[in-house]
């Protein structure tokens, strides 16, 4: 997801795939599942995303919807097959704000007293933190939701469909001149931190027991290689997800070489073992795409748990027109999001 903020965004709305009475609405890239004839094309809100912490008025106006042992945190909640990724704050809840008076994209969050909630981080996936330094071109990666970007697709596009996979997100990096490597998760690389190399920290350790360093520097192929970036599922990690492994593994489902995302088929056969399942290669069919959204995982072979979802991607890498990158996901109708997952 983008990064969490509580600010004026601009409305866009989209047809409901399921409901005739609700709306999609993309504020900034987030997701929301709005009344049908509510709002306009262009109307400017007041926008919290999931995993704000409220209080005051704006808390008990939301109470009967909220999360957390406090019932205080916006959390995505599905309707009819959609996923809502956070609340619009009417004008009569924002006490002396002007709506008029915000920049769009402005960060209000501390003049209305919302926090971002950040799960407690387990012992074994934490370590000591240093800034990022390699000056090599790096990147980073989120999924937005599929509903709000479908449209970005051109009918009969070559398509690729992954399982979802409910884990944490790795990132390893490595810049060939020089020999340096770092790796971190999702929320470290986007406060600019990477993990000390430490022998019980999880990140690190499946490096190890994939021999994840030695495939990404020797085997990818043809390709004149400057620096490599490897993003992947940490597994297991999250309650109830094994996908029927003994020790913490990763599965891989980017390689970015020299900053550029290589399509999978053209990656190492010792990078393939790696991948995430592919759950679909060929032209867009938007009805039967969301339906391989449903089912249980294809990881282990044994249907061990119901499947998280799919991420939906072309073919050749590319961003929608505002800029997003098109990976874009699909959750399983019964897959819940409890607010405690891992990142």
């Amino acid at each position: 997801m983008s990064n969490w903020k509580v600010s004026k965004q601009k409305i866009a709305l989209f047809e409901h795939h399921n409901a005739e009475k609700l709306e999609l609405a993309r504020i900034g890239s987030y997701q929301c599942v709005v009344q049908k004839g509510l709002y306009k094309d262009g109307d400017e809100v007041i926008f919290a995303p999931e995993k704000s912490v409220l209080t005051g008025k704006i808390r008990e106006e939301y109470s009967n919807y909220l999360a957390g042992t406090n019932h205080d945190r916006v959390k995505s909640v599905s309707l009819r097959g959609e996923y809502s990724c956070g609340i619009i704050i009417p004008q009569e809840l924002l006490g002396d704000l002007d709506l008029s008076r915000i920049e769009i994209d402005q960060d209000i969050s501390e003049k209305l007293g919302i926090t971002q909630y950040i799960p407690q981080i387990p012992q074994e996936l934490t370590g000591v933190m240093e800034p990022i330094t390699i000056s090599s071109r790096y990147g980073k990666h989120d999924c937005e939701q599929f509903g709000v970007y479908a449209n970005e697709f051109t009918d009969g596009e070559r398509v690729v469909v992954t399982e979802k996979l409910h884990g944490s997100q790795a990132v390893y990096f490595l810049d060939l001149p020089s020999g340096e490597r770092f790796v971190t998760s999702k929320n470290q690389l986007n406060n600019g931190l990477q993990i000390i190399e430490n022998d019980t920290n999880s990140y690190w350790k499946a490096a190890a027991n994939v021999n994840l360093w030695n495939i990404i520097s020797q085997g990818l192929g043809e390709f004149e290689l400057n620096s490599v970036q490897a993003f992947g599922e940490l597994v297991p990690i999250q309650k109830g997800y094994t996908y029927g492994q003994t020790e913490i593994t990763i599965k891989l489902f980017d390689v970015r070489i020299n900053g550029i995302s290589v399509p999978y088929d053209q990656l190492s056969d010792d990078v393939k073992k790696l991948w995430v399942p592919i759950i679909y290669d060929g032209p867009l069919d938007k009805s039967t795409i969301r339906k391989l959204a449903e089912g249980m995982e294809t990881v282990s072979g044994k249907s061990l748990h119901i499947k998280e979802g799919v991420v939906v991607a072309p073919y050749v890498d590319r961003n929608a027109a505002d800029g997003t990158r098109l990976r874009l996901k699909i959750l399983n109708p019964k897959y819940k999001e409890v607010g405690e997952e891992i990142n």
